[in-house]
């Protein structure tokens, strides 16, 4: 089954920014792509696109390149056969893609071995979407941190057994809007949950489990003791299975909001003070079999504390730009 994934990011990159790109190839692939843009190219065609990367396997090329004004240049890649060497990324298996913006260029890691730069021909500045495409199975990882002057968020090991991940380089403010774009197959007796986490202890403030089989959204909070409060339930359950949604989550000073499909589904009163001040991102698990699709994330700063009329980013057809 195919995926692809289109997301804006919370901030514009910057030196020091770092994206880790985890995803793994249908069986046979014959190629992805990898796009770093000034825009999503399905709000906008004509979006420049600071960074291509593709790997073609046919041919055993990785080939970067970036589209300014609409034109195309010069392309940079390295052909791999058994004469040099073999190509990183297999068909088929999961691969990591480590972007790295350095002052004048990206270095490119693939499986945490260095292996290219691309000198930037676009300021990292007009950099705000990121898109992954073309014959994607899964779509594990979509990390946006920093590692210079400051790492931030810090990267635990445990990360990497998640559904899907999504950290983010700023802390959270009033106004941030995130809208998710997924669907849920396989077992329809399963469950996924969505972790806002503190920075530091990685205790989560935000537990939001969806569960197909009570047909039941659950929103708690760890003390700290890592002991859950009191279960909020109420609201009813908006979600269908196998059935793409776009889920809303608007932060403000003293709780969260959310929307699905275009309604306003529940608020959720952070219960630990200044909590939002400390979250990183977000992780995605599942449970007894369910498969969650990420298709999208995207990051809006609205401007708005009160994030006012931010369910139409949750509507099917408003395209977050």
């Amino acid at each position: 089954m195919l995926t692809e994934y289109a997301g804006n990011l919370s901030h514009p990159l910057e030196f020091g920014h770092v994206l880790e790109i985890v995803a793994k190839t249908i069986d046979g692939a014959a190629r992805f792509h990898i796009n770093l843009c000034s825009a999503k190219t399905a709000v906008n065609p004509e979006a420049d696109i600071g960074l291509r990367f593709s790997c073609y396997f046919r041919t055993d090329q990785i080939v970067r390149n970036a589209r300014i004004n609409g034109v195309w240049g010069e392309e940079e890649n390295q052909v791999m056969d058994s004469h040099t060497l073999p190509n990183p990324i297999v068909s088929g298996e999961f691969f990591m893609v480590y972007i790295l913006a350095c002052e004048d260029c990206f270095h490119i890691s693939i499986n945490s071995r260095e292996f290219c730069k691309f000198y930037y021909r676009l300021p990292l500045g007009a950099i705000r979407a990121v898109e992954i495409r073309d014959q994607i199975q899964v779509i594990k990882q979509v990390d946006h941190r920093t590692i210079y002057p400051n790492p931030w968020p810090a990267v635990h090991a445990s990360d990497y057994f998640k559904a899907f991940s999504n950290d983010q380089p700023i802390l959270f403010s009033p106004g941030h809007v995130i809208v998710i774009t997924a669907r849920c197959f396989a077992n329809q007796r399963g469950q996924f949950i969505i972790k806002f986490m503190d920075s530091d202890t990685k205790r989560e403030e935000l537990h939001f489990s969806v569960r197909f089989d009570e047909n039941v959204v659950v929103r708690n909070t760890m003390n700290k003791n890592f002991d859950f409060g009191t279960e909020e339930r109420h609201g009813g359950f908006p979600f269908k299975f196998n059935q793409q949604f776009k889920l809303a989550l608007a932060f403000t000073e003293r709780e969260v909001l959310t929307a699905v499909d275009g309604y306003n589904f529940f608020s959720y009163a952070w219960r630990t003070p200044s909590a939002m001040m400390n979250l990183v991102g977000f992780k995605v698990t599942t449970i007894n079999g369910l498969v969650i699709q990420i298709t999208g994330v995207d990051h809006m700063q609205t401007g708005d504390p009160t994030c006012a009329a931010f369910e139409k980013y949750s509507r099917h057809d408003y395209e977050c730009a």
